[in-house]
């Protein structure tokens, strides 16, 4: 029996190779060096093994679609936790102030420091005027009112044309009706002249209310006048001519020397308050 030693340089048993004989084809003994059959040299044929497969590249189109179906999943997904958020923030009520308590609603942009009340009531630029609490005379339009003041007085001397056109056709005794009804229509016409008077806006005209009462005060002289004139016309339409009431037409005319003393006080303030708005000054004969 053939003894092999066992050497430090041999492989395990299952990593040798076969001793097959290249001349006979004789199956030796792995040890073996020489052919028990024919006596040839052995040579050790070192066993091949197949490489191990090599997998496929992936396909990058089966990766790109995985990695772009979930980025597209997280982005709803952020997209509806985002939604969540903002509707609780708008469906959550806001907590009610108590009266007297100092918290203050905050602003829309929670970085933003709330300043104190305290210290907000000291500073100028946080004091607000409300709509509606500024003066009249500061929003008014001074050359606006008296405007209305100068349509007033055209107004008047329209009037007092008409009265003087009346009381010539009486004393010529010329159309006493027509005449007797434009002596009414001529009162009527120095009532409304007041009432626009006494309702207009003067307070940014200088001198408004002294203007206003003063002019009221001729314009009321010039109604009395109208009126006795009128009792001094009106018999006329029953008895003709001759029947004018002679008392009625004395107290016209003082009222109308007292209406004209009142027109010559309000022209000395009114010329210059018309002068500086662009109006044209007027004499006792012009209103």
């Amino acid at each position: 029996m053939q003894t092999i030693k066992a050497s430090a340089s041999y492989m395990p048993i299952d990593t040798m190779g076969d001793m097959v004989c290249p001349t006979c084809g004789l199956d030796n003994d792995p040890a073996s060096t020489l052919c028990a059959r024919c006596n040839s040299a052995l040579t050790r044929q070192t066993a091949v093994h197949p490489p191990a497969p090599v997998p496929p590249p992936p396909n990058r189109r089966t990766i790109r679609i995985p990695l772009l179906a979930g980025v597209g999943v997280l982005v709803l997904l952020l997209a509806v936790a985002a939604g969540l958020y903002l509707r609780s923030g708008r469906d959550e009520p806001d907590p009610p102030v108590r009266a007297g308590s100092s918290l203050t609603v905050p602003t829309t942009d929670p970085t933003t420091a709330v300043t104190p009340p305290a210290a907000a009531a000291t500073t100028p630029s946080a004091v607000t005027t409300p709509t509606g609490s500024a003066s009249p005379t500061a929003l008014a339009d001074p050359r606006a009112q008296a405007r209305v003041v100068d349509a007033v007085l055209s107004e008047s001397v329209a009037s007092r044309r008409k009265l003087n056109v009346a009381i010539e056709r009486v004393g010529d005794c010329e159309n006493l009706s027509g005449a007797v009804a434009d002596i009414r229509a001529v009162g009527v016409e120095r009532q409304s002249q007041m009432d626009t008077v006494r309702n207009a806006d003067l307070s940014a005209v200088s001198g408004g209310e002294t203007l206003r009462a003063g002019l009221i005060e001729a314009l009321r002289f010039a109604w009395e006048a109208d009126q006795g004139f009128l009792t001094w016309a009106e018999p006329t339409l029953r008895g003709g001519c001759d029947a004018t009431d002679e008392a009625g037409y004395a107290r016209g005319r003082s009222a109308s020397d007292s209406a004209g003393t009142a027109k010559r006080a309000f022209l000395r303030e009114w010329n210059p308050v018309a002068r500086a708005n662009g109006l044209k000054t007027r004499s006792a004969n012009d209103i």
